[in-house]
């Protein structure tokens, strides 16, 4: 699975929230995203529209999470800014297998749950050096399904 540069954004103004705790402006949030102010203004209003950040305009204003940290799945994340993610193109599933195609949706659903066991508060509770993050707090329905396949088959 790849990531469009637009969820790259939305995640890094996601976390640079979560951790400042307070307002910050675009131009920060830019900043931390490694992106260009209009860039990132634009990945702002979808994520305004998706009910994750609150603005507040003028003097004083900025950016905040509008929801819990907690509540900012990045599986939802995904959904949201690249709807069309794992979804094989229509000209592709008219040649495809209908077995091939039903494969590839369940490994689009097992990746886009297994994405839901973590949230933009378990990417800040990890230090940015440490590689590795900790064990998901949530089990995605598909992934307890595929592992006790895996162990059915011996893997």
């Amino acid at each position: 699975m790849r990531l469009t540069r637009q969820t790259e954004i939305a995640i890094s103004i996601l976390i640079s929230c979560a951790r400042g705790g307070r307002l910050i402006d675009t131009q920060f949030a830019a900043a931390e995203a490694h992106t260009t102010k209009d860039h990132a203004a634009q990945v702002l209003k979808a994520m305004v529209r998706a009910g994750w950040i609150e603005t507040r305009r003028g003097r004083g204003g900025g950016l905040s999470l509008a929801v819990d940290a907690d509540q900012l799945l990045l599986g939802d994340i995904v959904r949201t800014m690249q709807p069309a993610s794992f979804q094989p193109a229509p000209c592709a599933s008219e040649t495809m297998e209908r077995s091939l195609v039903s494969v590839l949706v369940d490994a689009s659903t097992a990746v886009h749950d297994f994405l839901d066991c973590y949230s933009i508060a378990d990417l800040v509770e990890n230090c940015p050096g440490n590689a590795s993050i900790a064990k998901p707090k949530r089990v995605a329905p598909s992934m307890t399904a595929m592992s006790r396949v895996a162990e059915g088959a011996g893997i």
